[in-house]
């Protein structure tokens, strides 16, 4: 009955707040599909673990998860507690794992089904194992990343921790590579040697273990060498990588609309601190999209949006919740309502989020985690 309810108060609620949207964020889910088969393809004696934190790097927490959760993974990986919240409320069954820090009160606390939680220092395990509640947990084991991890000198320590706390159970290890993208390749190959060695210990040691993982997308092209058999899938999911092993192909692409447009006269300023003056009679557009919404501050007077399939110069800086762009070469076709597509998915245009993350010099991963949660996700 309680089930029945809770789709009648949701039918009720998404018709009271039914809108068109100004901007909205529209997801592949045959894209995100067909990457992670290209992958279990590609390395066929591993599991993949989709990594769905950070609103699955702005993709959609819950409808990630929804398009995978009867698909047979070994898990998901999540931030925070209250991701894993939000899955299980959603009704989301797949086991979850969540991978950063818990506080203990919330692992007291909790009352999930199938959630482990990440033991990532020894520090942690001595108050986790105090409190004598039964615990599934993965403990992380710091190879050469020093950022968390349980060290290897300190492993005889947190067996005896584990011995004398029944209640715990550490059903994985696992590790993360600092490099693996890098071309430091001795050092990574330094920290799959610790980590081999590391997990050959614990695997005699612990042998309820069912979950081994070291390495995340970028870390693919060493699994042959890697002791494990899950492999946590990130940046790959999404196919905003061009380093990886595996072809794949983004998911996302952020969408709006013109909002307005106008003469721009030769010599004129636009924006906010007059940044850009037009080197000619121009045709400009608003569109109700900014620094709020995602689109970086940094592609101020150097960013592209595609309008009718052709690149559009962002003109003056990016504001809060708008952004100008030059249409010039593009009218007299474009009108007010026409389509902007402020990050493509098409990864050979100028806006593609790794073009994007070039021109802004950071990665691919910040400008995903930085569209709002806030913002209707479209599922194509």
């Amino acid at each position: 009955m309680s089930s029945i309810l809770k789709r009648i108060l949701k039918f009720i609620r998404k018709a009271r707040t039914h809108y068109t949207t100004l901007v909205s964020v529209r997801i592949s889910l045959s894209t995100l599909q067909n990457n992670l088969r290209a992958f279990q393809k590609t390395f066929p004696s591993l599991a993949f673990a989709p990594v769905l934190k950070s609103n699955a790097y702005g993709h959609g927490l819950v409808a990630v998860a929804r398009l995978f959760d009867r698909d047979g993974l070994p898990f998901f990986c999540v931030d925070s507690y209250a991701e894993a919240l939000i899955l299980r409320n959603e009704g989301i069954r797949t086991p979850v794992l969540i991978i950063g820090y818990t506080l203990p009160e919330n692992m007291r606390a909790h009352r999930l089904r199938n959630v482990a939680f990440t033991i990532a220092s020894i520090e942690v395990l001595k108050e986790v194992a105090s409190l004598n509640i039964p615990l599934e947990c993965h403990l992380k084991i710091d190879t050469g990343m020093h950022r968390q991890g349980i060290l290897p000198d300190q492993i005889p320590e947190a067996l005896a921790l584990l011995a004398h706390a029944p209640q715990m159970r550490p059903t994985g290890i696992m590790s993360h590579l600092a490099d693996a993208d890098g071309i430091d390749d001795a050092f990574t190959r330094e920290q799959i040697k610790v980590w081999n060695e590391t997990a050959a210990r614990l695997k005699v040691a612990l042998p309820a273990l069912r979950f081994i993982h070291c390495s995340a997308t970028e870390g693919s092209r060493y699994a042959d060498g890697i002791a494990a058999n899950v492999l946590r899938l990130g940046i790959g999911l999404y196919g905003c990588t061009e380093t990886a092993p595996v072809a794949v192909e983004p998911a996302l692409e952020l969408v709006s609309s013109v909002s307005s447009i106008r003469t721009v006269k030769i010599g004129e300023k636009i924006g906010y601190g007059a940044t850009y003056t037009a080197p000619r009679d121009m045709r400009v557009a608003t569109v109700p999209v900014g620094y709020a919404e995602g689109i970086d501050r940094r592609l101020s007077n150097i960013g592209i949006m595609m309008v009718h399939g052709q690149p559009c110069l962002i003109v003056g800086r990016v504001s809060m919740n708008m952004t100008t762009i030059d249409i010039t070469d593009v009218e007299p076709t474009v009108h007010i309502g026409d389509e902007v597509v402020a990050i493509s998915r098409r990864r050979e245009d100028a806006n593609s989020c790794e073009s994007i993350a070039r021109q802004c010099g950071t990665i691919p991963y910040e400008i995903l985690v930085h569209i709002p949660a806030t913002l209707r996700r479209n599922i194509v």
